[in-house]
């Protein structure tokens, strides 16, 4: 068992950009961060929002911060391609987002304690946890794995960049962050209506509320739609007729739990197995993560393994790997005020199998 408790694209003409991988000398004269990002064509799209918050001048001021900064590629895969996605968004709430992304003071990979879940308070006055562990080469602190809300944190250059009010550390997907429960949270979020309704149903709904902290994987509209179960025939079903775990997997029977998608990997040190996972009944459920720095491709999912009193095996009532939605981390760690909500893409148990 692991126990482990979210637009004007401003080009200068023929100004010079940096490219993040090779070493930036910064030794005389350093840039603030709103230089470095305005400089930077990795953070083009970073940069694009910046400006469509009206934050470029803020990022230029004297003091010190931690600026955990999302590069292109982390916009895409949210979906964000091009500077005009952010003209679609509430200028209030996306200032507030990019404010989620920064703390006071200055931290380099060294200064974060060696352990999940260190508590911070961000700019937008919302909480948001590093979780530390060692590297695989052992190198060193600054060569620590981070992650920050089960985000990674970039290695080599794309960490640790020292400017003249702060430090920026790059990471692979933009941060979320929502201030309701997840109750609220899957209410605002039409694509987990079903879930809604089954939670409803199973009497499990009022607690997505009122307990903390949680832990909930979410299987989206499609996931029920491809089972049969509509919104009407879930009201028509009887929950006496199921097991409890049925549908109480889900929130993992509502146990206090607050584990991001990124947890398991940074304790074990690779691929979560059997043991290793979140134990309900005789089931196990395991997050997984990794990430090929080679290949610099992050891979993710479940693992639901049964235990048939002997040995663990690989899920005997329902498929074996679940994956996030669109397989992509993008929909994992939506981050809540009572706990953490994950968009899943299939069922951890198939109903009829889960029948008394």
């Amino acid at each position: 068992m692991i126990p482990v408790v979210g637009m004007l694209l401003l080009l200068a003409a023929g100004c010079k950009k940096d490219d993040i991988a090779p070493p930036i000398d910064r030794t005389t004269a350093p840039r603030s961060i709103g230089e470095f990002i305005q400089n930077n064509y990795d953070l083009s799209l970073l940069q694009a929002a910046i400006q469509k918050a009206g934050m470029g001048d803020s990022l230029n001021l004297p003091g010190t911060m931690t600026f955990f900064a999302p590069d292109n590629d982390a916009f895409n895969a949210m979906g964000i391609v091009s500077p005009a996605d952010f003209d679609k968004m509430d200028t209030d709430s996306l200032r507030r987002m990019l404010n989620y992304h920064i703390i006071s003071d200055r931290y380099f990979i060294s200064g974060f304690p060696l352990q999940l879940e260190n508590r911070y308070t961000t700019l937008a006055g919302d909480p948001l946890y590093v979780s530390v562990s060692e590297s695989v080469s052992g190198q060193g602190a600054e060569t620590r794995t981070v992650c920050v809300n089960g985000a990674y944190v970039s290695d080599g250059t794309k960490r640790n960049i020292a400017l003249s009010n702060g430090v920026v550390h790059i990471i692979r997907k933009p941060l979320k962050y929502n201030r309701g429960t997840v109750q609220d949270f899957i209410v605002q979020d039409t694509s987990l209506a079903l879930f809604a309704t089954v939670m409803k149903r199973f009497s499990l709904w009022d607690s997505l509320k009122i307990k903390d902290p949680l832990t909930v994987f979410a299987p989206v509209n499609a996931v029920f739609l491809k089972y049969g179960l509509t919104a009407d025939s879930i009201g028509r079903m009887s929950p006496a007729a199921y097991q409890g775990l049925a549908f109480g997997i889900y929130p993992l029977m509502l146990q206090a739990r607050h584990i991001f998608s990124t947890d398991g990997w940074q304790i074990l040190k690779g691929t979560v197995y059997a043991a290793g996972g979140i134990q309900i009944g005789n089931y196990s459920v395991a997050p997984n993560y990794t990430y090929n720095a080679y290949s610099n491709v992050e891979t993710s999912g479940l693992n639901v393994y049964w235990y048939d009193q002997q040995n663990w095996v690989s899920n005997n009532a329902g498929p074996g790997v679940v994956n996030y939605k669109d397989q992509s981390v993008a929909n994992a760690d939506f981050l809540t005020g009572n706990g953490i909500v994950h968009k899943i893409d299939d069922l951890i148990f198939y109903p009829e199998a889960m029948k008394k």
